[in-house]
């Protein structure tokens, strides 16, 4: 059941959402206030208390989005779903800046809004499941190793945290996570899950994911960026808000991708991982990346800038990237150009081609850094005081910054 509060400026579209409120759900909880988006905030105090919040204004510009960010910002938990006069990529994109995740179009799809409200309802339900945590890795140019990351990651996550693991690709682009964990086709990859996401249940995506070590999971991307293009942010959604709370940890690949369904699995992760490598395409495009995701609403605090193929002696130095982003290097990964394209030619992971490699030590480090270790409590006072002072450890080959 959800507590929902609409703002409508139309008594008789009022009415027909009410109506579409009912038949999804009877035991939805309905408020309904006569106005219009400019107004929300003489009703803060009302939409403070509601679980999602539907805003149907008749007469919607884009600079009436500036009221529904500050609503939005005002409430963290709270969905929203807004009304708007088109689909159009230019409105979608509008909402997204200013927080709203949940866009329809008038006349409202009854499909479409049973689809929706379902999905804030899982929202809803995963808050109080299993702990989990999801992290995703992206970049503004391609061949950057996001994917490498990814997967690599995961296999430590999954064979020396022993966390149960799923990796996502949602890179739409010839997508190939699977290809670096395993040498076998996929049963089914996303677009499949998607093109059957009605079906969509625990045992159902059992059956479709790639189950790549007893805590390792895949789902394939799209290996055909046309069929790609069929995905929709609402099948996204809910794989993911079927997914998330079956793991302890879910790593998506998103490429270079930006947009709707990306921002599906930026919206839940507790951390945003941006690939950069030292060069000047990347010092432009990872300082644009960064001022994109801000303007989504993404804090700096959330993103985990990564180095990958670290050079001590290259041009673009480590403070140079860090005052054109505005944003600390949190890892950085050695070049290690052997070992890497080794791994990626066996389809196999860097711990078990080369586990003592820079590349696999480096990814142990980032394992680190995202999921610390907790400290592990000495027994008494007296312990610490009589405790053997331990050798000091050898230096590793790499540093990590904070």
């Amino acid at each position: 059941m959800l507590d929902i509060l609409l703002i409508s400026s139309d008594d008789g579209r009022a009415g027909r959402i009410a109506t579409l409120v009912a038949q999804e759900n009877s035991g939805h909880r309905l408020r309904t206030i006569r106005a219009g988006a400019a107004r929300l905030a003489e009703y803060r105090e009302s939409v403070q208390q509601a679980e999602l919040l539907i805003i149907d204004d008749v007469h919607l510009q884009q600079r009436d989005l500036a009221a529904v960010e500050t609503i939005v910002a005002s409430a963290p938990r709270l969905s929203c779903l807004l009304v708007t006069p088109s689909l159009s990529q230019e409105w979608l994109v509008a909402a997204m800046r200013v927080g709203v995740r949940h866009v329809l179009s008038w006349p409202i799809d009854e499909a479409a809004f049973a689809a929706e409200l379902s999905l804030i309802g899982e929202k809803k339900a995963a808050g109080t499941g299993r702990e989990s945590r999801m992290v995703s890795f992206l970049s503004p140019r391609g061949g950057s190793g996001t994917t490498l990351i990814t997967v690599n990651l995961a296999y430590a996550l999954a064979c020396e945290r022993g966390k149960r693991t799923l990796v996502v690709d949602l890179s739409r682009q010839f997508s190939d996570a699977h290809l670096m964990l395993a040498d076998r086709p996929p049963a089914a990859t996303l677009v499949d899950l998607c093109a059957q996401v009605d079906r969509l249940d625990g045992a159902f995506f059992d059956a479709c994911a790639m189950h790549v070590h007893p805590n390792l999971d895949v789902l394939a991307g799209a290996s055909d960026p046309v069929k790609a293009a069929d995905i929709r942010a609402t099948q996204v959604e809910r794989i993911l808000s079927l997914v998330t709370p079956r793991y302890d940890a879910v790593l998506v690949d998103l490429g270079r991708f930006v947009d709707p369904i990306s921002m599906l699995a930026l919206d839940r992760s507790t951390d945003i991982g941006v690939v950069l490598r030292q060069n000047i395409p990347h010092l432009h495009t990872g300082r644009r990346l960064v001022d994109i995701l801000r303007e989504l609403g993404y804090p700096a605090s959330k993103l985990r800038v990564v180095l990958n193929e670290y050079d001590k002696g290259a041009s673009v130095d480590i403070a140079t990237l860090t005052n054109a982003l505005g944003v600390r290097v949190a890892h950085r990964l050695p070049r290690d150009d052997k070992h890497a394209c080794q791994a990626i030619e066996q389809g196999a992971p860097l711990l078990e081609v080369a586990r003592s490699s820079a590349l696999a030590q480096g990814i142990d480090a980032l394992v680190d850094l995202l999921w610390p270790k907790p400290a592990e409590a000495s027994t008494s006072v007296l312990s610490r005081l009589f405790a053997s002072k331990p050798a000091a450890a050898p230096m590793r080959a790499l540093k990590t910054e904070s």
